[in-house]
């Protein structure tokens, strides 16, 4: 039996390898949530009867991460086998004025203003799309310039604008945050890739989002500015 090659370059241009992260998330998913029930659910159990501080605050803990664990196995199955998107008609501004409601308050806790720019287009402002994924991802990439303005340890803007144009709505999130490396960009929406040192954090964020697009068939583009990032969404 010849070999098989797996890809060199980002996980998300190689089949091969979502293949094998599909595979790992079902077995995973079984057996590594199953102890995890269990352990989760007798330390709830455990916080019922505990009254000693120190104890339940370790107890918490213990909740706290299983639950975390139970997340990065959901990422990845999400992540290697996506759901079907529920396709439906919309009002796009509607929909990202409610991501932008629950969005401020955690930005104004940081000292970080969110600026919401939307391009009237009359009968185009409704989109046949899945809302519940697009909020997903837009959700997401807030998320991702909050952090990135985080790390670099500063108060800044973030940016989401949507213009529409040539039969497609764009939607850009822009931030000040200083940007993503050069020698990180060809693998920002790998799972799990170690960006911090570019202001990014870890995990599936931009995976997802990745991924999100590639259900609505959508595309997603990043620059850098002279600002910092620039992500750009393409909804049809």
């Amino acid at each position: 039996m010849k070999p098989t090659h797996l890809c060199s370059t980002s996980i998300a241009d190689c089949p091969q390898i979502l293949d094998a992260l599909a595979e790992f998330a079902a077995g995973a998913g079984h057996e590594i949530n199953n102890p995890l029930s269990i352990i989760n659910g007798r330390a709830q159990l455990l916080l019922r009867e505990i009254t000693n501080p120190e104890h339940r605050q370790q107890l918490e803990i213990i909740v706290t991460q299983t639950r975390r664990a139970y997340e990065m196995i959901a990422d990845v199955r999400f992540f290697a086998r996506p759901p079907e998107a529920e396709m439906e008609r919309f009002h796009l501004r509607e929909e990202l004025e409610k991501v932008i409601k629950e969005q401020t308050p955690l930005m104004s806790e940081h000292g970080i203003t969110l600026h919401f720019e939307f391009t009237p287009a009359g009968k185009e402002e409704y989109i046949y799309s899945d809302p519940v994924l697009l909020h997903t991802a837009v959700m997401l990439l807030c998320n991702n310039a909050r952090e990135s303005l985080l790390l670099a340890e500063k108060r800044g803007d973030i940016f989401l604008r949507s213009v529409y144009g040539g039969g497609h709505w764009t939607l850009t999130f822009a931030d000040d945050g200083g940007g993503i490396a050069d020698e990180v960009l060809p693998y920002i929406f790998d799972p799990y890739y170690s960006g911090r040192q570019a202001g990014r954090g870890l995990g599936f964020g931009l995976p997802k989002v990745w991924r999100i697009m590639q259900i609505l068939g959508g595309n997603i583009r990043y620059k850098n500015t002279k600002q910092g990032a620039a992500f750009e969404l393409e909804l049809t």
